[in-house]
């Protein structure tokens, strides 16, 4: 028995969160209307009731859906996206990319540098 069990809950082990959300969804939802069909009313709400609770539950799933997914509208956030994509792949480094951002703010100090020096003999000229 001990078994059987261990071997039933290897094959649970991978089922994902999704999985069992639906699952429990489909469960309380055929319990509720055999219940409902019975003659027995398990969740007593009115409709204006009922409409409240579902416009709710819709806005924090969507609410919730939105910061899960952390939604990448700009251009920059959609690059960043790609970059984390290709380290979770393993196709570039985090050493990489770093060194790659400080030869960017090598770069923009040195033209910095270059245009503080043309301002300052731009005013030494006049």
């Amino acid at each position: 028995m001990k078994e059987k069990i261990t071997k039933i809950a290897d094959a649970l082990s991978g089922v994902s969160v999704s999985t069992w959300v639906v699952l429990v969804t489909i469960f309380l939802t055929v319990a509720n209307a055999i219940l409902s069909a019975n003659g027995h009313n398990p969740i007593e709400v009115s409709n204006e009731q009922l409409f409240q609770y579902v416009s709710w539950a819709l806005v924090f799933a969507s609410v919730g859906y939105g910061i899960w997914k952390n939604m990448s509208i700009t251009k920059s956030a959609q690059t960043s996206d790609e970059v984390l994509k290709l380290l979770k792949q393993g196709l570039v480094t985090v050493a990489e990319v770093q060194q790659y951002i400080q030869q960017v703010k090598e770069k923009q100090n040195t033209s910095a540098d270059q245009s503080i020096k043309t301002i300052a003999n731009t005013k030494e000229d006049e």
